[in-house]
């Protein structure tokens, strides 16, 4: 890995401040960038970290002051966050390439369409009518069901399995071991036994959504299960069945949703949390990790706890329970005083 910081601003359209022909040879955050290094300042509690780092240059926010050594370059742009996005697709490795048409090893149903510009990678079932769009990319070993359609530019990464009828937006990333279209969990109980529910619909991830490894979402039982567009899945989350999902939605690891939650844009839950089955959740809301939402929720709100409540009851009532040790003891004291005042008083009418 050798560029330039001149590489770096040209990619970012930043400006160079300093020593433009710099090369690095890695990138690394700023309490570990060695010489040779391009680091990130997106703060000014990073800006003064730099200056003392053995960093060789950093990115940095156009509005931060940061006072470098000789030695070291700055590229100044309008978000280094986003600057750095840049750089790294620039050096990104480009591993495991599926070579252009079909696999010899894979199957494909006489009446799927497949565009010819997909790439289909060793043993790949594709099922009866389904549609694998422009640019499309199947690593190996993936399952498209009866009547899926694949858009333009997704990635399907190997071992994922997209069954029947469920259809894919365009550039949808799905990392390996992804499951989309089992039937949802339903079932009636009756007779001494559980009946198990047909599940009928369908699963509809709508464009730029990214979801990560292992992570499940399940069909409709009469009509689809929507993953808004632009939506970010981490790796291991739940999506259960009849869920609609708004757009730029972000669920990070181990978020369950179960079954019939409509939530609207921009949703943010954290780690571990969970949204109880049939409640609305109002756009923009946030949930902090391990909490569990078990009733609607206004438009940006935000959540936390088991059961959730908004931060301000939440808080409110942990700094209330922080003092409920010295209340008890403050209790105890007043008993004991009553006590002896009572003991006094019937030693005198004694």
């Amino acid at each position: 890995m050798n560029f330039s910081a001149r590489d770096v601003a040209q990619w970012t359209k930043g400006e160079c401040a300093g020593p433009a022909d710099t090369v690095f040879t890695g990138i690394e955050t700023v309490d570990k960038a060695q010489v040779g290094f391009l680091t990130l300042v997106g703060t000014a509690k990073f800006a003064k970290e730099f200056a003392a780092c053995p960093a060789s240059g950093a990115l940095c926010n156009a509005g931060i002051a940061v006072n470098p050594r000789p030695d070291q370059v700055v590229i100044r742009v309008p978000n280094a966050d986003l600057a750095m996005i840049q750089v790294l697709e620039k050096l990104q490795p480009q591993l495991d390439i599926v070579p252009e048409g079909i696999d010899q090893t894979s199957v494909v149903a006489p009446t799927a369409q497949i565009d010819p510009t997909a790439r289909i990678g060793p043993h790949c079932v594709i099922g009866e009518n389904a549609v694998i769009d422009r640019g499309a990319v199947l690593e190996a070993q993936v399952f498209i069901g009866a009547g899926c359609r694949v858009g333009e530019d997704c990635h399907i990464y190997a071992q994922c399995v997209v069954r029947a009828q469920s259809q894919l937006g365009k550039r949808v990333i799905l990392h390996s071991g992804c499951v989309i279209g089992t039937d949802g969990f339903g079932y009636v109980f009756a007779g001494g036994r559980h009946h198990k529910i047909p599940h009928i619909g369908r699963v509809l991830i709508e464009d730029d959504c990214e979801l990560g490894a292992n992570t499940c979402v399940d069909r409709g039982k009469y009509t689809q299960t929507v993953v808004g567009a632009g939506s970010k899945l981490d790796n291991l989350v739940q999506v259960g069945h009849n869920v609609e999902l708004g757009r730029h939605t972000i669920l990070v690891s181990q978020v369950g949703v179960a079954g019939s939650v409509t939530a609207g844009d921009y949703l943010v839950m954290g780690g571990g949390s969970v949204l109880a089955d049939h409640i609305k959740v109002g756009a923009g809301t946030q949930v902090a990790g391990f909490s569990a939402v078990v009733d609607d929720t206004p438009a940006g709100a935000r959540m936390l706890g088991a059961p959730a409540r908004p931060s301000r009851q939440f808080f409110a009532e942990l700094k209330a329970l922080s003092r409920l040790t010295k209340s008890l003891q403050e209790l105890r004291e007043l008993q004991e005083r009553v006590a002896k005042i009572e003991s006094t008083t019937k030693d005198h009418r004694a």
